[in-house]
C-alpha cells in the first residue's frame, strides 16, 4: 500500500463528505446525494485522466473511490439531522470546511504525482495543472449540478491555494524527495485555505457598476 493511495483515500472521503452536504442542502434525494458525494469525490481525477489520456479513468480501473464515497454519502444522509439539530451545529459546519481543504491538499498533491508518474515529469505546467485540476475538479463539477457559479471562481482563497501547493511540490520534489515535498505542500495548502476560511479573506473582485 502506497502513501499515495492511502491519501487517495482520505481525499475521496473528505470530498465525498463535502458533496453529499451540498447536495442536502439543495434538497436532492438520496440517489442525488450518492452522486453528488461521488461526482466530487472522482470528478477532478475523471477529468485529469482524460486529460492525460489515462482512460479508461482510474475510478473504473479501480471502483475503491467510488465505493467510499457511496458509504460516504449514506453516512452523512444518516447524521446530518441530529448533528444539524444539534448543539454542534457550528462545530458541523467548521468541520465541513475542514474536510474541503483536507480533501484539496491531497488531491493536489495525488493528481501531481499521477501526471509525474505516467511521465510528464519534466512539464512543470502539466505536472501543475494536473494537480490543480484533480484538487479543483469535483468541487467543480458538483457547483455546477447544483446550478451555482463554481466555489473556485467567486469565494476565498481556492483554486489559488491549490496553485501555489502543486509549484511547491514540483519544485521540491527532485531536491528533498517525495515523502518530503508531498508533507510539506500538505501542510501549505491546508493551511492557506484554512486561513482563508477562518478569516474570510477573498481575492481581490472588480467593483459591479449598476445603473
Amino acid at each position: 500500500m502506497t502513501l499515495t493511495f492511502v491519501l487517495d483515500i482520505i481525499g475521496a472521503i473528505t470530498f465525498a463528505f463535502s458533496g453529499a452536504y451540498v447536495a442536502i442542502n439543495h434538497d436532492m434525494d438520496w440517489l442525488g446525494i450518492v452522486i453528488m458525494a461521488c461526482t466530487t469525490a472522482c470528478g477532478g481525477g475523471v477529468t485529469r485522466d482524460i486529460l492525460l489520456g489515462n482512460t479508461p479513468a482510474n475510478m473504473f480501473k479501480d471502483p475503491t473511490d467510488v465505493t467510499i464515497a457511496m458509504v460516504v454519502a449514506f453516512i452523512t444522509i444518516a447524521i446530518y439531522k441530529p448533528l444539524m439539530n444539534s448543539k454542534f451545529k457550528k462545530d458541523y459546519l467548521f468541520l465541513i470546511n475542514t474536510f474541503d481543504a483536507m480533501g484539496l491538499a491531497i488531491f493536489v498533491v495525488v493528481g501531481s504525482n499521477v501526471a509525474r508518474q505516467l511521465g510528464y515529469a519534466d512539464n512543470m505546467f502539466l505536472v501543475c495543472f494536473c494537480g490543480c485540476l484533480t484538487g479543483v475538479g469535483g468541487g467543480m463539477w458538483r457547483d455546477v449540478m447544483v446550478n451555482r457559479v463554481p466555489m473556485i471562481f467567486s469565494k476565498e482563497i481556492y483554486a489559488t491555494a491549490a496553485l501555489a501547493g502543486s509549484l511547491f511540490y514540483y519544485l521540491a520534489y527532485d531536491i528533498l524527495g517525495e515523502v518530503i515535498s508531498m508533507s510539506i505542500t500538505l501542510v501549505i495548502i491546508f493551511g492557506v485555505r484554512m486561513w482563508a476560511v477562518i478569516t474570510g479573506k477573498n481575492l481581490p473582485v472588480v467593483e459591479k457598476i449598476t445603473e
